[in-house]
């Protein structure tokens, strides 16, 4: 945390002269006012690391408070236009000089944050129409230059994360974005923040869309979920494992289908949106097929209670329940401590109102219904074996 008192001082022989036109038509819409004040501050008052100052000089000089001055700095660093390096109470500052207008709009991920702040319209018209790659003649390093020059060829560091490619595979598997602005901005930075190549996030990406939708979301929820506690230690029952292995292999549809084939009922519309809906709120497939199959459990019907499910996928997403082995666990011991809401539904129970219709119905996993589930897998398990 910066204070006041801290001092600071400039990288020596690091002169810059920043592109005016491209700090105020591209970095400024998007860093705003208060780190665009302080850039130019920091750029005219950069004296090589000659001396140190204090931050109390910026405050008072731009008129900022701490708060705003760290939030100044952290973004002119997220948009590399500073780096900041700290040793001890003191700080050391690197300017870097902004991107020219041309190569700004050329990345994809500055041309969606600027897109956002002054809409495509405006983008597309500071955008320079250069001829086609055909007609550049111009030679390459390597071409010019010998190894026995001692000069190396300079290539700048492809980004591993590959926008385009990533588009051209959307486009093979008829994938689409949900906000094309919007999940580029959060692509890049996932793909920055897991040191993803463009394919590895492109895998994620199709393997948690939602009806061929990147659903960035669930990305996120599929990340968590390998980043959390493992419960693949943890015991679970014959049934338990059961449901928990056949839960992972198949899409919630699939899922859904084979358990109404075992009733000799079809898949209706309205389960098929129930199924949607659960997506939608970023519940991994895993996790709905565990609410799937406990609902048909506690439900003797043939027909999917979609305002059951609903309310557990809601209790679900609410608890950040994110694989099937939680699912599982969260259904067997998320309820077992006596509340006086339970104490209500047991008196409900005496009348001829199904216990799960309450709103305030707390479910518990008991040996009978681990009998009733395992029942119902064996006879998916049979169903699929037979191919049908």
């Amino acid at each position: 945390m910066i204070r006041p008192n801290h001092t600071y001082s400039f990288v020596g022989k690091l002169d810059l002269w920043p592109d005016a036109a491209s700090l105020v038509k591209c970095y400024q819409p998007i860093i705003g006012l208060q780190a665009f004040a302080l850039y130019h501050y920091l750029c005219v008052t950069n004296d090589q690391g000659a001396g140190r100052f204090r931050f109390s000089q910026i405050l008072n000089h731009l008129n900022f408070g701490t708060q705003s001055l760290e939030q100044a700095l952290d973004v002119l660093t997220a948009m590399k236009l500073l780096t900041i390096y700290q040793e001890g109470e003191d700080f050391v500052l690197a300017l870097q000089a902004p991107l020219s207008s041309q190569v700004f709009l050329e990345n994809e991920l500055y041309r969606a944050l600027l897109s956002k702040k002054i809409g495509e319209s405006a983008v597309e018209q500071m955008r320079i129409s250069l001829p086609s790659v055909q007609d550049n003649i111009s030679k390459s390093f390597s071409d010019v230059f010998q190894l026995d020059g001692q000069l190396e060829p300079l290539r700048q560091p492809a980004s591993r994360f590959d926008i385009e490619a990533f588009k051209q595979m959307m486009a093979r598997h008829n994938l689409w974005f949900q906000d094309e602005q919007t999940d580029t901005i959060a692509l890049f930075h996932l793909a920055e923040q897991e040191n993803w190549t463009w394919l590895e996030a492109y895998q994620l990406a199709r393997q948690t869309a939602v009806e061929q939708k990147i659903s960035i979301k669930r990305i996120q929820e599929k990340l968590r979920a390998e980043k959390s506690e493992s419960l693949a230690e943890r015991t679970f029952s014959p049934a338990e494992q059961s449901i928990i292995r056949e839960s992972k292999a198949l899409k919630p549809l699939d899922f859904l289908t084979a358990i109404k084939d075992s009733k000799k009922a079809a898949v209706i519309a309205s389960e098929k949106n129930c199924l949607k809906e659960m997506a939608a709120l970023g519940l991994l497939d895993e996790v709905i097929n565990v609410i799937v199959l406990y609902t048909f459990n506690k439900v003797d019907s043939a027909n999917l209670n979609e305002k059951y499910a609903l309310k557990l996928g809601n209790d679900f997403s609410y608890q950040e329940i994110r694989s099937a082995e939680a699912a599982v666990e969260a259904l067997r011991e998320g309820n077992r401590k006596s509340t006086s809401k339970k104490r209500e539904t047991a008196q409900n129970q005496a009348t001829n109102v199904p216990s799960w219709s309450n709103p305030d119905y707390k479910e518990e996993t008991t040996e009978e219904d681990l009998a009733q589930l395992e029942k119902i897998q064996q006879e998916i398990l049979a169903k699929l074996e037979k191919g049908e």
